[in-house]
């Protein structure tokens, strides 16, 4: 029979553990809608080019112009966060966002671009940080035995966010002006805020003294090779996210002579599978490998490789379209754990920094490989040449989880 101290015991790890929870969530919410913001503009482009009276190319920067912001500032802002710690610069973060969505909302029924344009740039920023803070909080609250699972969980708000603007942003725009969108952002955001802040007053987090050097900070990162190989591991995983993402619809559409619409109905099927793979890698890692988070990194990149291969060669639509499906799968099988991976590897103190590295990282890979492939594209004529960047991409970092370090 459990004497009371155990049972005592026993109650406390489950409060915890549902404190815990609610703080995931509250993290997981407040990303959600952060991330929303950064698609709002795409799902309405046609619209708020003729409304500015710019081309679609000038427009497209509207879209590019947040996750620039994040990877030019990531990296400073996550010394901010191992100085000032995760709630003050979540908070402060927060306010940058509701603040940029505000004043978009007033450039966008104004059609002032360049304001427009210079309040995307202020979000990026501001959602980096909420990205990097958030992730580095939940990361804390749970135990190394659940860690992995609830970063994988966590991740799974950038698609489902994502989601979220491409469905809302059309539904507003046909009742009110698209650029209301961004007031739900602001509300939205400041509700799930103060989830998380309420949240965190309920749950013990890992001890951490503030760090006061921004070049100490950079040198311990940067002195981790596992934190080195888990950037590297992030360029190469989101670079191929990003290479579906951006130029499968087109690719469909063109050597299948399917419509664009179809095409991106199908592209849709990458991304998708996100919410369950992201989640599925931590799991995976926590529960049958005994908290190695290598095994997952290595399996994905290894399904990538002739995954990818096999979509740049096949002429049906219903074999791409099953490809797609497995490719999304296994490519977002990194996302949280390769974030899990690099959290365990330095310090708790220098973690916001080690994470906006590994951000910054990643967010790079996202832009330059829909950039290589257009240019490789344009160049040849042909797709062949932008999937053996793809596919050389996958060896890479097929070849980096072999030889990395266990965290």
């Amino acid at each position: 029979m459990a004497t009371n101290s155990e049972a005592s015991d026993a109650t406390g790890r489950l409060v915890t553990q549902r404190n815990a929870v609610g703080c995931l969530f509250g993290a997981w919410l407040l990303s959600v809608f952060t991330q929303g913001y950064i698609i709002v503009p795409a799902s309405v482009l046609p619209v708020l080019a003729a409304d500015f009276g710019v081309s679609s190319a000038t427009a497209v920067w509207v879209v590019s112009a947040t996750p620039g912001a994040w990877a030019l500032t990531n990296f400073l802002f996550g010394v901010g966060i191992d100085t000032y710690g995760d709630v003050t610069a979540t908070v402060v973060a927060v306010g940058a966002v509701v603040g940029a969505s505000l004043l978009g909302w007033w450039a966008g029924t104004r059609d002032l671009y360049w304001v427009l344009l210079a309040s995307r740039v202020l979000a990026g920023a501001g959602i980096g940080t909420v990205w990097t803070a958030s992730a580095n909080v939940v990361g804390q609250v749970f135990t190394d035995e659940t860690r992995g699972t609830a970063l994988g969980l966590f991740t799974t708000s950038a698609p489902a966010g994502f989601a979220l603007g491409q469905i809302v942003t059309p539904m507003v725009a046909q009742r009110f002006h698209w650029a209301a969108t961004f007031l739900l952002v602001a509300g939205f955001s400041v509700g799930a805020l103060a989830l998380f802040v309420g949240a965190l007053q309920f749950v013990q987090r890992r001890e951490r003294e503030p760090t006061r050097s921004a070049v100490g900070s950079f040198s311990q990162v940067v002195g981790s090779r596992s934190v080195l190989f888990g950037c590297v591991l992030a360029f190469a995983a989101y670079s191929l996210y990003l290479f579906m993402n951006s130029w499968m619809p087109t690719y469909l559409s063109q050597q299948f002579s399917i419509s664009l619409a179809f095409g991106g109905l199908l592209a849709s099927l990458f991304p998708a599978v996100g919410i369950v793979s992201r989640a599925g890698g931590g799991y995976l890692s926590d529960r049958f490998l005994g908290q190695r988070r290598l095994p997952v990194l290595r399996v994905s990149f290894l399904v990538a490789v002739p995954v990818t291969v096999l979509i740049a060669s096949t002429s049906s639509v219903a074999l791409i379209a099953l490809l797609l499906v497995v490719a999304g799968f296994a490519i977002q099988f990194t996302f949280g754990i390769v974030y899990t991976y690099v959290q365990e590897s330095v310090a708790p103190e220098v973690s916001g920094t080690a994470l906006s590295l590994l951000g910054t990282a990643g967010i790079s890979g996202a832009f330059t490989a829909p950039l290589i492939a257009g240019a490789l594209i344009e160049a040849t004529g042909s797709y062949t040449s932008a999937f053996a960047y793809a596919v050389a991409v996958a060896v890479l970092g097929l070849g980096l989880a072999w030889v990395a370090p266990e965290s």
